[in-house]
């Protein structure tokens, strides 16, 4: 048995599987630590029972019941149990590991009371928690802002069921809780759902006051409680809605009758409170954005008075040099004009290929490059030709806007990316290839800005919501994006998921889609503080890294590209400087798309798509890797104006 005075918990590995670190809290029935999974390869939280102190067997049965009863309860307001265990004697269980801080702390820092907004909607999700444990006969006994943690979005985790027990015929033993949030009769009668529903009514006043209800020593407070009705709400803080106040006083009666007989009526009247949406808030995402937002590119042409001159050059140097070959006509593309040099039946490739620097020079233009070509277009067999490459000062630009109205309809997670040199749009098919990869640096032309613009084209935000972590600024208007992500995005992202997976698991479902239909069809209510509506209670999701050198969390970008797809999660990521330490193979293993732009090094190269290649690419192309198992082609990079963007933002705001 691992006892405290003899052993260091922190670097213990429990069970074989639960590797202890630091220490996050104790309390009367153990410690709580940060741990390690060492079989899942995941973080985690692990309860450990105080051997410090002298054994005690009803102490012991309220630890193992807490874990027993956490474990019957699967709700995203309440904390999830993994697994309980014991090694060599020593009790254990292990839960998730929460990202936030506990309600107490967060109102330290409001003197005065959460905004009403913030107070309603954790009300809620507290309600919709606790109407989840009485359904199973279990109540809390014990609510109080510290043992409520609360999640980025203002998800609150209920925690701490140390003190928790199953009803039985109608009453569950006494115990006090803590006096401060305690019921009148959790001392003088047998506690029940109303019990906690009057704590919940401690801590709302708490919210929306920045106080308590009562205050002095332990007898006094329990004295209040039982006998004397605190001050009213809006005599502490005037903007208190009415409605509000009259139920937090109900909460509060003496009488466990007159408080609201369930969390579901709770759950009900405070969701009546919440401010009706704008009239013409349908209006604004009515109907997906007109094609004709987005501008027709420059028209290809096929001759222009400059490349006439630049072939004439090019003959110039050979018959200056007198070798035997000639220009035989050329290939105008949006990016490069090709001039086929053909050369005669004894002329070496090597004399025309030394006079690279020449070519450069006669055509003003530094980036010319000689390529050899496969067959020339001359109808006689045996005849050899080389290319002479000239890139455009100012290339034809592929607009974004052609490419979608070439688009097959029905796909709505299909982004547009750019054209094959054979004309063939690329398309990036987020329902075949959940997560993406970029690397590398387009230039002028980003195709993240292609990316998001192509979904906010194609997806209503019923259907798609966008998490930003980095700079997309023409885009933060967008009513897709997630408000309450943007100040820790993958932070929110990890909890989004883990509640996702908590309510496919409450329900037996395998996936978001069987979920969404258990909603829509009325078997199963929406989720509080779910993204959708019954319509579409989890609608998919696109996490977006502007950057990923700047994220500095490889952990939670893996946990999300592994966990996020079986719910509807997808993450498309870039780093502008690709290396081994960014790209990690365990990174790279879940993004099987992948796109590189130029790069300075076949290192770099490999880093981003396994092979060389993307170090010779030119501006504004790509090599895009379209799924696994595929071969990467290259790719010119399609175009959207900030114009073109703002008028897509606009459409949406109405």
């Amino acid at each position: 048995m691992i006892r405290w005075e003899d052993a260091v918990l922190g670097g213990v590995t429990l069970a074989g599987r639960y590797r202890l670190g630091k220490k996050l809290g104790a309390g009367a029935m153990g410690e709580v630590w940060q741990g390690f999974d060492l079989r899942l390869d995941r973080e985690v939280a692990v309860k450990v029972f105080p051997n410090h102190v002298e054994p005690d067997s009803r102490r012991i049965d309220r630890f193992r019941a807490e874990a027993k009863l956490c474990g019957q309860l699967q709700h995203p307001g309440i904390v999830v149990v993994h697994d309980a265990d014991e090694d060599n004697g020593q009790l254990f269980f292990v839960m998730e590991l929460l990202d936030g801080k506990d309600l107490a702390k967060v109102m330290s820092k409001a003197l005065n009371g959460l905004p009403i907004e913030r107070v309603i909607t954790i009300g809620i999700r507290l309600a919709e928690a606790l109407t989840t444990a009485h359904d199973k006969k279990v109540i809390h006994r014990d609510i109080k802002p510290a043992n409520i943690m609360l999640l980025p979005g203002d998800r609150p985790k209920i925690c701490d069921f140390g003190i928790a027990r199953v009803i039985d015929k109608g009453r569950a033993t006494m115990h006090a809780g803590t006096p401060a949030y305690a019921a009148p009769e959790q001392t003088d009668g047998a506690p029940d759902e109303r019990s906690d529903l009057y704590s919940l009514g401690c801590v709302l006043y708490e919210m929306v006051t920045g106080d308590r209800p009562f205050h002095g020593n332990v007898w006094q407070i329990l004295f209040k409680h039982a006998t004397e009705a605190p001050t009213p709400p809006r005599d502490i803080r005037g903007d208190i809605p009415s409605p509000l106040e009259e139920l937090i006083l109900r909460l509060l009666a003496k009488k466990p009758e007159e408080r609201p007989q369930s969390a579901a009526e709770v759950a009900t009247l405070l969701r009546a409170m919440r401010p009706p949406a704008p009239k013409d808030a349908d209006k604004k995402v009515d109907r997906l954005p007109p094609g004709r937002l987005l501008k027709s590119g420059t028209p290809e042409r096929r001759h222009t008075d400059a490349d006439d001159a630049m072939a004439k050059a090019i003959d110039e140097v050979l018959h200056q040099d007198r070798i035997d070959a000639k220009v035989a006509g050329y290939t105008r593309t949006p990016q490069l004009t090709r001039f086929e040099v053909r050369l005669g039946p004894t002329t070496p490739t090597a004399a025309v290929f030394a006079l690279t620097a020449d070519f450069a020079a006669a055509v003003n233009n530094s980036g010319t490059r000689l390529v050899p070509m496969e067959r020339s277009t001359s109808p006689l067999p045996g005849v050899v030709a080389i290319g002479v490459e000239v890139p455009h000062r100012d290339p034809d630009l592929l607009s974004l806007g052609d490419l979608l109205r070439e688009a097959p309809d029905g796909d709505s997670l299909l982004v547009g990316l750019g054209r094959a040199d054979d004309g063939i749009p690329a398309f990036l098919k987020l329902n075949e290839s959940p997560h993406f990869l970029i690397g590398g640096s387009g230039g002028q032309l980003d195709p993240l800005r292609s990316i998001v613009a192509s979904l906010a084209m194609r997806c209503h935000p019923k259907h798609l919501r966008l998490v930003v972590s980095g700079r997309m600024g023409p885009f933060t208007a967008l009513p897709h994006l997630v408000e309450q992500a943007k100040s820790a995005p993958l932070n929110w992202a990890l909890a989004e998921v883990e509640c996702r997976y908590a309510d496919l698991t409450a329900r037996s479902c395998r996936t978001t889609e069987q979920f969404n239909r258990e909603v829509r069809e009325a078997r199963a209510p929406t989720p509080i503080g779910a993204l959708g509506d019954t319509e579409l209670a989890h609608p998919d999701v696109v996490v977006v890294i502007d950057e990923l050198a700047e994220v500095g969390d490889s952990e939670a970008i893996t946990e999300l590209t592994r966990e996020g797809r079986a719910v509807g999660f997808h993450v498309i990521a870039r780093t502008a400087v690709p290396s081994q330490r960014e790209l990690s193979g365990r990174i790279k293993g879940y993004f099987s798309a992948r796109l590189s732009l130029p790069v300075a090094t076949a290192e770099e190269s490999v880093s981003i798509l396994d092979r060389v290649g993307a170090e010779s690419l030119r501006p504004g192309t790509g090599l895009f890797l379209a799924g696994r198992g595929r071969v990467p082609y290259e790719i010119r990079l399609a175009a959207i104006s900030d114009e073109e963007i703002a008028a897509i933002v606009s459409h949406w705001r109405g």
